[in-house]
């Protein structure tokens, strides 16, 4: 019975059920997948006991060129050995590039080394198995692995046999020991459910105990000890950083600040992703106040028409209470459905915000419709469901019920009052403004930013990168690399090969002090090996001269800097040439050039100071080269087939064009612009649409008033102009408002030291004239329609 009263209430109103479900599931879906990350960043637990007392420690270097995260393995175990703070301490890293080599394809998997005790101080319990124990801290490099959950899942098919079994990583074999549970989280490590963890000694190249580097990657986890405040320790933990590098790396506090602090795990995780996900939330809440204020609309005019069999229902005898209980069922069963559909599409969005915000926001791996996200959604629903009961039942008064059982049904007690059609359209262009201009801004600044030239000529181009770890013999690695480069220069689709020590693009930036011949320290910069031909393949000009045959085996051998660090020596270019640097205060080099500097749109932080020297191979583990192609069809099976030919222990870590790297690196800013322009989009479209509906109901139950003005002798042009004086009237009074609130706005955020806002004014004046325009031409057609449809036929009727 239920079923069939709900089909007829549908097939009698397809139009406003069709709209309203559809456009609330929408909107809601857009709020509820924001919210999501919003409950993710702000309000999740962490999966560990007694996560309050969890702290993030990283060492801290600053210096010419860098002020950042930067630790040191050897200092921080000083810390762990002569501190009065923590009750535990453990350690996590990042390094090689390892493959799944007993799967046939070889997979890349990511590889987390850690200390044993990691686990046991997170506090974490395994889903299969057991994690690391003291057999892992006893130093004797124990082949023992742990398979993240996923990984467990995606590569050994959730095998619950799978405890005792091997498998191989790059040329090693381990035992697995254990299956992490599926939502572990770790500050600046992304999908770590996805990696496999092997202990810290059994990385193939890194030797953290006795490593003088200073790594981004390398972490701790400590757990303070009773009473001891984080804020109160930051001193304590600088002079122990201090302590551990006059022992360990003495040669750094000659030009590097050293230091140590502690972030609680909440706030490392949440990074800058809080402003992120706020200012992401204010527009999807606007876009929704958008779309309530357009179905508003529609509700009262569905509300007015109601207003005779409601009536006809207060004659015989019903409450305003029994009339506002069936009100707010059936309202509450129409919100229900769009609600039910809009967690639908918040669930099918997470795979695609994972992909989209995956370097902006941690945690995206364990992202899930939780229970303050279904509070919300229910939250939404009767709130919304209210809102709409109130709407229908405030027509529904003593009087307009008599009058409309007394009248034709025509006029009388079912107008809405212009001040209410006024203030709805208002709101409405209102919201729309603010969406708008932020979402304009938001486009021109990611688009300026993602559209930047890289400075490169990256057609054709494709940067391979061979891994040679797995031969121990230096000269072996050399000789292989010079036959495997002639080798791949002899195939029809390739142009030319050069060597080079590292991509352009490289995944992990390792930098290098340099130092004046007076022995001043300069700046960190990268340091690339380059053959001949390399910066004219990628069209990057050099002011001086390049390199010639014989300089890679001078002992002095000379230098070309790229412009941004030129710039930081001396501006005038000219008089660089000729001035030496140093990479150890010891041999110092001529700079024989300076070389355009490379871009890297949508990602800042890559753009280094750079030093390029002439290549020499020194039997390094990974080599990469340039490789230019006529055409890259069959290339990398092409190149596969070479590398195997050429030695079956070698294999191919990367290869992917210099283009698509590039563009990896603008995603972000390309998905944020698209995002934006879905906003401005649909903000654009509701406020077309809301406009439009309310000045059609507006001027349809004026047609009786034009009507009269007709017959009193007035002429269809001074009544459409009239009437759109009228209707313009709300629409300026809410741009002017909504400017002058962005206005202050701007003026405020800019007062604050913390967050700076750069408005385009030529922009924001192209929006407001844009909304206006946009406002008047919605307006202007429906009065048109009325007034040709004669008004005056319709006051007769009347």
């Amino acid at each position: 019975m239920l079923i069939q009263t709900a089909i007829n209430n549908f097939k009698r109103a397809k139009q406003y059920y069709i709209t309203t479900v559809l456009t609330l599931a929408l909107t809601l879906s857009m709020v509820l997948s924001v919210f999501s990350l919003v409950d993710l960043v702000f309000f999740a637990p962490l999966p560990y006991n007694e996560s309050n007392n969890l702290y993030l420690l990283e060492g801290r270097v600053k210096a010419e060129g860098f002020d950042g995260a930067a630790s040191n393995a050897q200092i921080i175990s000083h810390i762990d050995e002569q501190n009065d703070l923590f009750v535990d301490l453990a350690t996590y890293h990042t390094w090689s590039d390892y493959k799944l080599y007993d799967k046939i394809k070889r997979p890349e998997v990511d590889v987390i080394l850690t200390s044993s005790n990691l686990f046991t101080v997170l506090g974490v319990e395994p889903e299969l198995g057991r994690l690391f124990n003291k057999n892992e801290a006893l130093g004797t490099k124990q082949t023992s692995v742990i398979l993240g959950y996923r990984t467990w899942q995606k590569h050994y098919g959730a095998d619950k046999d799978i405890i005792g079994k091997k498998i191989q990583l790059n040329q090693r074999r381990f035992n697995v020991i254990g299956v992490t549970p599926d939502n572990l989280v770790l500050p600046h490590y992304n999908d770590i459910n996805d990696a496999v963890w092997i202990p810290m000694d059994m990385d193939e190249t890194f030797k953290p105990k006795t490593s003088p580097g200073f790594m981004e990657s390398y972490k701790a986890v400590v757990r303070l000890k009773p009473a001891i405040k984080a804020e109160n320790i930051t001193e304590q933990l600088n002079q122990l950083a201090i302590a551990g590098a006059e022992i360990y790396t003495p040669e750094v506090l000659k030009d590097f600040t050293v230091g140590a602090k502690v972030t609680d795990f909440k706030t490392a995780l949440q990074g800058d992703s809080g402003k992120i996900v706020l200012m992401l939330l204010v527009g999807s809440v606007l876009l929704m106040v958008i779309a309530l204020i357009n179905l508003s609309s529609m509700q009262i005019a569905r509300a007015i028409s109601k207003v005779k069999n409601l009536a006809i229902s207060f004659a015989f005898g019903a409450s305003s209470k029994k009339l506002a209980i069936s009100a707010f069922k059936h309202n509450i069963a129409t919100i229900g459905l769009a609600v039910v559909l809009a967690l639908l599409l918040t669930q099918s969005s997470f795979s695609l915000m994972e992909l989209l915000a995956a370097n902006s926001i941690q945690r995206l791996d364990t992202l899930s419709i939780s229970t303050n996200t279904l509070l919300l959604s229910i939250a939404l629903a009767l709130t919304i469901s209210a809102f709409y009961t109130y709407i229908e039942l405030s027509v529904v008064k003593e009087k307009n019920l008599t009058d409309s059982l007394q009248s034709s049904g025509k006029g009388i007690g079912k107008q809405v009052g212009a001040g209410v059609s006024h203030t709805l359209i208002g709101l409405q262009v209102m919201f729309s403004f603010i969406v708008l201009l932020a979402a304009s801004h938001v486009v021109l600044m990611t688009l300026s930013e993602a559209l930047r030239s890289n400075g490169l000529n990256t057609d054709n181009k494709w940067s391979l990168i061979v891994n040679y770890s797995n031969l121990d013999i230096i000269d072996e690695r050399i000789n292989l690399h010079k036959t495997l480069l002639e080798q791949i220069s002899q195939l029809d689709s390739v142009t030319h090969v050069l060597p080079v020590s590292e991509p352009r693009l490289p995944e992990n930036l390792n930098v290098n002090q340099i130092y004046r011949e007076d022995g001043g320290y300069i700046a960190q910069v990268r340091q690339t090996r380059i053959g001949l031909g390399y910066l004219e393949a990628l069209e990057l000009s050099v002011f001086g001269r390049g390199f010639k045959a014989g300089d890679s085996e001078l002992a002095n051998f000379p230098v070309i800097i790229n412009q941004r660090l030129a710039d930081l020596i001396d501006q005038n270019s000219a008089n660089i040439i000729g001035q030496k640097i140093s990479f150890n205060n010891k041999t110092f080099h001529p700079i024989i050039g300076v070389a355009a500097n490379t871009y890297v749109p949508g990602s800042i932080e890559d753009e280094a100071y750079e030093v390029f020297n002439p290549l020499k191979n020194g039997g390094w583990r990974e080599y990469s080269y340039l490789i230019t192609t006529a055409q890259s069809q069959d290339l990398e099976m092409q190149l596969r087939d070479v590398t195997t030919r050429v030695n079956p222990r070698l294999d191919i870590a990367k290869l992917i064009t210099l283009e698509r790297q590039f563009d990896q690196k603008r995603q972000l800013h390309i998905a944020a612009a698209g995002v934006a322009i879905v906003l401005a989009s649909l903000s654009l479209l509701m406020v077309c649409i809301g406009i439009n509906g309310i000045v059609n109901y507006m001027v349809q139950v004026r047609r009786y008033s034009l009507g009269v003005k007709l017959a009193m002798g007035a002429c269809n042009q001074r009544l459409l102009k009239d009437s759109l004086a009228e209707l313009m009237q709300p629409v300026i009074m809410s741009l002017v408002f909504s400017f002058s609130l962005s206005y202050l706005l701007t003026a405020y955020f800019n007062s604050q030291t913390l967050f700076k806002i750069m408005p385009n004014w030529t922009m924001t004046t192209s929006v407001w004239f844009g909304i206006l325009l946009l406002s008047f031409g919605v307006s202007f057609f429906p009065v048109r329609h009325i007034l040709r449809k004669d008004p005056i036929k319709a006051l007769r009727d009347e």
